[in-house]
């Protein structure tokens, strides 16, 4: 039997990080199953799926712990897989972009709540735009949406908030999409 850690890992960007950070899981018969991981402002970030033998399990916790020691801050937690949480949901990627403002995620975000969509996975970052050089805010969002909530509906509301923020959002299928996080 094999126990499934969600682990959070940061820390000081340096060399060795992810190395570091599976060396302590595999050592202890872990493996990484889904991750992400990111330099955020000066930092290291990562979040991971990971999936340990039962009787190490209590080891492994305590050898990421441990990690402190080295400036690496690790949380973890105990999960299990819902495979039929989402069934009869349509999965759907959204794309935003446009002039960077607060707000943005959180009013979408809120839209979303309201609505009973689950956020999969989302991932924002302001770059540069090509031409001006302004701050040009973007978004990758995965969702599922209730079987009750159709295309067409949905695509109208995040037409609205689009106008309403001043952005641009594209609704896009997303059928073969499957979460492999736990959601947050």
């Amino acid at each position: 039997m094999r126990t499934q850690l969600l682990v959070t890992a940061f820390g000081e960007d340096r060399p060795g990080i992810v190395a570091r950070l599976t060396e302590v899981v595999s050592g202890h018969g872990g493996n990484l199953e889904a991750s992400r991981m990111s330099l955020l402002g000066g930092e290291f970030a990562a979040i991971s799926l990971v999936t340990v033998p039962e009787h190490r399990s209590n080891e492994l916790q305590g050898a990421l712990t441990a990690l402190s020691k080295e400036g690496l801050t690790v949380l973890f937690k105990v999960t299990k897989a819902s495979q039929d949480r989402f069934a009869g949901h349509s999965f759907y990627t959204i794309h935003l972009t446009g002039a960077d403002h607060e707000g943005i995620v959180h009013r979408l975000s809120s839209h979303l709540k309201e609505a009973k969509i689950n956020i999969q996975r989302v991932d924002t970052e302001v770059v540069n735009a090509p031409h001006t050089g302004s701050p040009l805010f973007t978004m990758h969002a995965e969702i599922a949406v209730p079987a009750a909530i159709a295309y067409d509906a949905l695509a109208k509301d995040l037409a609205a908030i689009a106008e309403e923020l001043s952005v641009e959002i594209d609704l896009v299928s997303s059928a073969t999409f499957k979460a492999d996080l736990v959601e947050a």
